[in-house]
């Protein structure tokens, strides 16, 4: 691996964190996608009680992860859960309890992200000899879409992300590997 596969790298990976910032700045379509509860600062008290740690938490669980439960115990509280699953509602969130003082930290994890994603992807790039300037750029599309699709489609199936929330996910990430794609055909003339 030579300079310019590291630095074919650094670029796509800001590129692809450039078209990040301005789709979620300037598009609107992300904040299209969420919900607001009725009274927020209710919400925050009742997860501020009763969630002890940052993490993410799902309910309803009806005991069903105690440790130590006996087989009966553990069958009884899993009939439980999927009787008041059944009723809803049934709910999956993310808890940061020492909240966020910024976006800084976050946004530099997410370019080094970006980054290391692109030298795997340029690994990958180097291992189909012969493509043309829009094979790669396809290339990188397809494999990079892909993985954000698994994802974002098993959330959709298991935890009721809306069906909205997950196509503008998979189709920015499209957007934005095509930009780092572009990137990478380039480089790697």
């Amino acid at each position: 691996m030579n300079a310019k596969f590291w630095i074919a790298g650094v670029l796509s990976g800001i590129a692809m964190f450039i078209w990040g910032a301005a789709s979620h700045m300037f598009f609107g379509w992300h904040d299209a996608t969420y919900n607001s509860f009725r009274d927020e600062d209710k919400v925050m008290e009742v997860i501020a009680e009763e969630a002890p740690h940052s993490g993410i938490y799902i309910a309803p669980v009806a005991g069903s992860m105690n440790e130590g439960l006996t087989s009966e115990q553990r069958d009884k509280a899993m009939e439980e859960m999927w009787a008041k699953s059944a009723q809803g509602p049934n709910i999956f969130v993310s808890v940061r309890r020492e909240g966020m003082s910024s976006m800084g930290a976050p946004m530099i994890l997410d370019f080094l992200a970006l980054v290391l994603m692109s030298f795997v992807m340029l690994w990958l790039l180097q291992t189909v000899p012969g493509l043309s300037f829009g094979g790669k750029v396809l290339f990188v599309l397809i494999a990079g879409t892909v993985g954000m699709a698994l994802v974002q489609l098993e959330q959709w199936m298991w935890w009721s992300f809306s069906t909205t929330y997950v196509l503008v996910n998979i189709v920015d990430s499209a957007l934005r590997w095509a930009v780092g794609g572009i990137v990478m055909a380039k480089m790697s003339k």
